[in-house]
């Protein structure tokens, strides 16, 4: 491809190329997806600009006009989807461009990240609202979610080969954007698939865990719970809720159970923890952090420190090891701006 014609590719012609090399290969859910992405950048940024006129400059100005309208989150999704469009470009298509633009970015702050946390009294409502209904799967399926961080795509589709009771694992299958991974189950959750497993009244030849009503030609698909579960929100009282809370809820109850980053990343199978806390909550908690590793406590530098004898200076030791060992177990990444990485 000659110079004046890399430079002629525009970026809707990126993303028709994009959607058909690329796209095709995912779940409807996926095309439909990067559709509405490329129509929104293709709006913001113009069908006819030129791939080797877009900047970082350019990029910046985009990204203030639509954080006006969107959240940070969403913006974030957009930029993920063409820094992975520069990536094709530069690297399979060869459009005169070294560098993705889109990685000399700064970060994005998640201002408008959600922080919503279960409240005093809520799980018990949310769960008496659900154990009311005829229908047992909705109660099973939020108490599977508020143990094992999976999320209700994940759960819906889960069937009886996936579960192993003995082994106490949950295999979750892949998919086209994700890779098959095994999630351990507490004594908690193993009692829940248990009682889903056997339920009374199942046909002999429906596979998934969590099935829906008989529907055209014979088939069974996955149990529908968006809008029973937004009737059982409002019976329970609780307004702005939203069932990927309970994942992100599962997640916080780990960390602040003493779980590492590393094994709750391994548990969730996310790239990122993105724990929610209530902001008092989060205040309390580091408060409490500071005064267990001594942040802040008067001391007088200036003092000429008595001599310690060898049992003294044995046990400040210990104590400092201590203290790292402390600091070290309770890293986290609540709060922290998230930008865009390269691939």
């Amino acid at each position: 491809m000659s110079q004046e014609e890399q430079s002629e590719i525009t970026l809707k012609m990126a993303l028709e190329r994009y959607m058909a090399e690329v796209s095709q290969k995912l779940s409807p859910q996926s095309i439909a997806r990067h559709e509405r992405l490329g129509r929104t950048l293709v709006k913001g940024l113009g069908s006819d600009t030129p791939l080797t006129s877009i900047t970082p400059l350019l990029l910046d100005g985009y990204r203030e006009k639509r954080l006006k309208g969107a959240s940070a989150t969403t913006v974030e999704k957009d930029f993920a989807f063409l820094a992975d469009l520069f990536e094709r470009s530069i690297a399979k298509w060869q459009i005169g461009v070294e560098v993705n633009p889109v990685n000399n970015l700064g970060a994005t702050a998640r201002t408008h990240s959600r922080d919503r946390r279960l409240r005093a009294g809520e799980q018990v409502r949310l769960l008496a609202a659900c154990d009311r209904l005829s229908n047992p799967f909705l109660g099973l399926i939020v108490r599977i979610s508020l143990l094992t961080a999976l999320k209700k795509s994940e759960i819906l589709s889960l069937k009886y080969t996936d579960i192993d009771l003995q082994k106490r694992i949950v295999v979750v299958p892949k998919t086209p954007s994700r890779a098959q991974r095994i999630v351990p189950l507490s004594q908690k959750a193993l009692k829940v698939f248990a009682q889903a497993l056997h339920q009374e009244n199942r046909p002999d030849d429906v596979k998934l865990i969590f099935y829906g009503e008989q529907g055209r030609y014979d088939t069974r698909r996955p149990y529908a719970i968006d809008r029973i579960f937004r009737q059982v929100l409002l019976t329970a009282r609780m307004k702005a809720y939203r069932f990927s809370d309970l994942r992100y809820e599962a997640i916080s109850r780990f960390s602040e159970a003493g779980f590492r980053e590393l094994e709750i990343i391994a548990i969730a199978g996310t790239r990122a923890i993105r724990g929610r806390r209530h902001p008092q909550q989060q205040i309390d908690a580091l408060l409490s952090r500071m005064d267990t590793l001594g942040i802040g406590v008067e001391n007088n530098d200036e003092a000429t420190p008595a001599k310690k004898t060898g049992k003294e200076e044995q046990k400040g030791r210990v104590a400092l090891t201590t203290k790292r060992g402390t600091r070290a177990v309770s890293r986290g990444s609540f709060g922290v701006a998230v930008g865009i990485k390269s691939r």
